[in-house]
């Protein structure tokens, strides 16, 4: 049975962001986060580079942006490759680079996060190139087909995704430390301190594996 989908659009409210004017010192080093580009290299944001102040909110195009809403950068150089994404998880404020797509009460944030990570490559096919910026249109965001699901479902889902991906942060951290007994294991061959430390080594690195391989 085809999964049944209605337009991103009808699901969520998007919302924008602004620049306070950098000339009025009343708007800057507050303790509201000011979300830009840069600051958009984790999963959930909830701090900034930069701050501003109620004065800002209040008298510029800056506007509070609620927690659990999905931040999407829509303009910037990165778009070529990529399309950032990140949950909020407090109120906060965005400058004109970025989209927030706060749900409707029928969306789970943690699924409407999921979704837009896994729209990436459409999304990137939408993206307008220029010569150094890249754009995501708002209406494409908008017609974006959005699986209409019950609550209950996404949470389901969300669930299942997040102990998917908790495995693989295992998998990877083993990995990782896994490669590194065996730099260290060759770099003790070729010192030739081949003898209790060269087993010792070894040792360390066919454990690490084994736990690696048991967790899966």
């Amino acid at each position: 049975m085809k999964l049944e989908t209605v337009p991103l659009g009808e699901m969520v409210t998007i919302l924008g962001g602004g620049t306070p004017s950098t000339e009025n010192p009343a708007f800057w080093n507050g303790d509201i986060p000011w979300v830009s580009p840069k600051d958009m290299k984790v999963s959930e944001v909830g701090d900034s580079i930069d701050k501003i102040t109620p004065e800002a909110i209040d008298n510029s195009a800056a506007s509070l942006i609620p927690a659990n809403s999905t931040l999407v950068v829509v303009r910037s150089g990165i778009l070529a490759r990529t399309v950032p994404v990140a949950i909020t998880t407090c109120p906060l404020a965005v400058n004109q680079d970025i989209k927030a797509l706060c749900p409707e009460r029928d969306v789970d944030p943690r699924f409407l996060q999921h979704f837009m990570h896994a729209v990436e490559p459409f999304l990137l096919k939408k993206v307008t190139r220029g010569a150094t910026v890249h754009r995501l249109s708002t209406d494409d965001l908008r017609a974006l087909p959005f699986p209409k699901l019950s609550l209950s479902e996404q949470r389901r889902i969300v669930a299942i995704l997040d102990e998917a991906f908790a495995l693989i942060a295992t998998a990877t951290a083993n990995a990782e430390k896994s490669l590194s007994d065996a730099k260290s294991l060759f770099a003790e061959f070729l010192s030739g301190t081949r003898g209790c430390r060269l087993g010792s080594a070894s040792g360390r690195l066919r454990d690490r594996i084994k736990i690696g391989r048991s967790e899966r």
